[in-house]
């Protein structure tokens, strides 16, 4: 298609984000289309100039709006050239003119998009250029924009009549931080019905966004209901130079604009508003920017939800829309608990209120226990987002009770038997619970006043959403019971690892703190890895090396991060050696040592990055304890060969009970539930089962979490 005329109707394109694409079509034709195409991340539309200065001047959706000049195709370099030609370009821009390319896609012969453009530009130039040389010049502040679009072979020419981009109101903080962009929070908002509301016959009219964050949903609600016309903000939105431009016309529109904003000024008092948030920043931006933009008067408080007085938002209409926060590195129990509050706050509001929630699509909106009619997607930028709308604001029954009383009374019955062990003080991080009841397959440990819950793989049979709603008994039943915030509960779950896997980092939230078994302390992260950096099975066989150790010489085999290497130490140990092919969990050995005032002396305390099983087989010298618990499986990427402890178990302590003195004793110890030693061992040495005194008062429901032997040479 060719451009004609600016008397008759011609193609524009306007593109917005995905999934707002209808709504784009209807206020293109309430803008006066005489007919709208929906595409993917936008519409076009048929229509003559008034149309599209309308648009231009009005749109709340649109991102951008280009007249359409050719259709074709150009599935390579010779196509599109061909297509280029057939566009009188003297028609639109000056040769004295400048003008940008914007170039989309690829075909045979462009496969790069800066490219393409310089090609375009190129294109263009050669056309337009007279004899005496004159042509227009590339700028990046142009007269105009070419857009040119490449799919699946076919090619779209145009020229984008907007100087600015549309989704823009003109007053923005460069400095601040957005959420939403504008055109977005517009469809937020009509989706969420406010529209309907704005043009009832209503006296008064509220709208309410009590986590108002930086103000984008309140400040284009007030310029919706004000009748205020994004072009009136922004400012240069047309392309002036552009030749076919028609500016009496577009004069007159804008006229007729300002004329309608006043109007709708005048209707203010219609309209109240109240935002609130508890980050004193975002809400400052947001009351600058009401202020810039010169609105009436609104209501603003630095208070979370459920501070906020709901039953005094009277209004004969109103609506209650917000954006609610979601981070999925937070566990269930503290959404749960913020979502519950806000839907028990919300539900205060007067009964002429309804309401629209807009969170991550990841986000558990079922958990404000509010009723919803419909659910709608949305992307903002690459996130997904879903709006739930709400006719009414009222919450259902809650004849759920989240509390597992099961569960809870088995933690009470475990913290009885655990009282003795507890009130000792021997240390503040122990196992409360490890997945007593089937039903609830988690592990409960307690460190210092936090709770670290390893969620087990569910049984295939388990559907994800029961098993997604047993786990959230389990967090609301251990926060209540034990009297521990929803913030200090980690939350990970366990799966099969594989060789080193269980000391790889699974998260960056840093969770670090200190916890003390027998005097000695330890940094323990409950977050950024599989494990905590402390073993709590380990407990006793470390206090055994600490009573053991005056005077000897020490060897820590697998080391993880060096527990058993300070209890060593600060037994009086003559010589601890740490072997770790991990230089992360070798420097947090260092920090352990710090901890407990030992000086680091690469003398006395040495820190060995090598992979353990070869090290110990090139080994020299003698120790007289050594403490080996190898993993049970290794594939690391770092290590020449695979490792099976029960494979090669007995090779390992051959090399092990070579390097121990004549008097010396090793501790053998390993979590693979189905290990058994081979005969062998128990011909060489002299062997001790020593499995029943090495497990920890907290872990004797499970008698198989590890097994320990300490074994000698004979005679």
């Amino acid at each position: 298609m060719q451009f004609e005329s600016t008397n008759t109707q011609t193609e524009w394109f306007f593109a917005c984000p995905q999934f707002i694409e209808p709504l784009l079509a209807d206020e293109l034709l309430g803008l006066g289309a005489a007919q709208t195409k929906i595409g993917h991340s936008g519409v076009q539309a048929w229509g003559d100039l008034a149309f599209a200065y309308r648009a231009l001047i009005w749109s709340r959706l649109a991102s951008r709006a280009s007249l359409q000049l050719a259709h074709g195709f150009g599935k390579d370099q010779e196509e599109l050239a061909d297509l280029i030609k057939t566009i009188p370009w003297e028609e639109h821009l000056r040769i004295d003119g400048s003008f940008k390319v914007r170039f989309s896609g690829l075909n045979a012969d462009i496969r790069n998009t800066q490219f393409g453009a310089q090609w375009v530009k190129d294109q263009i130039v050669d056309l337009m250029r007279t004899t005496e040389g004159q042509r227009p010049s590339v700028s990046a502040n142009p007269d105009l924009v070419v857009s040119v679009n490449l799919h699946k072979g076919k090619a779209s020419i145009g020229i984008d009549l907007n100087q600015k981009g549309l989704h823009q109101r003109g007053y923005r903080d460069p400095d601040a931080y957005y959420a939403l962009h504008e055109n977005l929070a517009a469809a937020v908002l009509i989706r969420s019905g406010w529209l309907n509301l704005i043009q009832s016959e209503a006296k008064t009219i509220y709208f309410l966004d009590p986590v108002c964050g930086s103000g984008e949903l309140i400040t284009e609600a007030a310029l919706m209901a004000l009748d205020i016309a994004p072009a009136l903000l922004r400012g240069a939105t047309v392309a002036q130079r552009w030749l076919k431009h028609d500016a009496n016309l577009y004069s007159q529109l804008l006229l007729e604009a300002r004329e309608r904003q006043q109007a709708g000024l005048a209707q203010a008092e219609r309209f109240r508003f109240s935002g609130a948030d508890a980050d004193r920043e975002k809400l400052t931006t947001a009351q600058a920017d009401w202020a810039a933009l010169k609105l009436p008067l609104a209501q603003w408080f630095k208070k979370v939800p459920k501070q906020l007085k709901f039953a005094e938002f009277k209004a004969e209409l109103g609506l209650m829309l917000t954006k609610l926060p979601y981070d999925v590195e937070q566990n269930s129990i503290v959404w749960r608990t913020q979502y519950a509050e806000f839907g028990q706050a919300c539900a205060q509001l007067p009964e002429t209120f309804q309401g629209a929630l807009f969170a991550p699509a990841a986000a558990p909106l079922a958990y404000t226990d509010l009723f919803y009619s419909k659910t709608y997607r949305f992307l903002n930028g690459r996130d997904e987002y879903q709006l739930w709308t709400l006719d009414k604001v009222v919450q259902k029954a809650k004849p759920t009770n989240w509390i597992a009383e099961d569960f809870a009374n088995r933690i009470e019955k475990n913290l009885r038997k655990l009282k003795g062990f507890i009130q000792r003080g021997h240390t503040n991080a122990y196992r409360i619970y490890d997945a007593d009841i089937p039903e609830y397959a988690v592990a409960v440990d307690r460190y210092a006043d936090w709770l670290h819950v390893q969620e087990y793989a569910p049984p295939a049979t388990i559907d994800e959403k029961s098993a997604q709603q047993r786990l959230d008994q389990v967090l609301i039943t251990l926060a209540e019971v034990l009297q521990v915030p929803a913030e200090k509960i980690v939350l990970k779950q366990r799966k099969r690892q594989k060789g080193l896997e269980q000391y790889e980092r699974q998260a960056q939230a840093g969770h670090n703190l200190i916890v003390q078994e027998h005097g000695v302390r330890f940094k323990v992260n409950l977050s950024d890895y599989l494990d905590t950096g402390l073993f709590l099975d380990h407990r006793p066989m470390r206090w055994w090396m600490q009573q053991q150790a005056q005077g000897k010489s020490v060897l820590n085999l697998f080391c993880y991060t060096g527990a058993v290497s300070v209890y060593a130490a600060v037994g009086g140990a003559s010589r601890v050696d740490s072997v770790d092919l991990s230089a992360t969990y070798l420097a947090w050995a260092e920090e352990n040592l710090q901890l407990n005032q030992l000086k680091l002396n690469p003398y006395k305390y040495r820190m060995i990055r090598a992979n353990a099983v070869e090290w110990l087989a090139d080994c020299k010298q003698t120790y007289d304890l050594i403490f080996l618990d190898p993993p049970t499986f290794s594939n690391s990427k770092r290590m020449q060969d695979i490792f099976d402890v029960q494979r090669d178990h007995a090779g390992l302590l051959d090399h092990a009970m070579r390097v121990l003195t004549s008097d010396g004793t090793l501790i053998f110890s390993n979590n693979f539930r189905k290990f058994k030693l081979d005969p062998i061992i128990t011909e060489r040495y002299l062997v001790e089962d020593y499995r029943v005194p090495s497990i920890p008062e907290d872990f004797q429901r499970d008698m198989k979490i590890h097994g320990c032997w300490l074994l000698r040479h004979k005679g």
